[in-house]
């Protein structure tokens, strides 16, 4: 028997996985604590580059468009 259910598994009821709430209380609070540290990560500085060349090009594009 696989740990993994397809789509096509005929013991599947149409309800979610059971959960206990101390559970779920677990995953919200461990998914938080990913959430904020990735928040306060902040922005890479070859991607804040990357923006500003974008921005750059869009203005010359316009600025050659009209």
């Amino acid at each position: 028997m696989s740990m993994f259910q397809s789509d096509q598994d005929s013991s599947d009821n149409g309800a979610g996985p059971s959960v206990p709430d101390s559970g779920r209380a677990v995953i919200t609070r461990k998914l938080r604590e990913l959430y904020d540290a990735v928040q306060d990560e902040g922005i890479p500085d070859k991607f804040l580059d990357l923006l500003e060349k974008l921005d750059e090009a869009e203005r010359r594009s316009k600025a050659s468009g009209e």
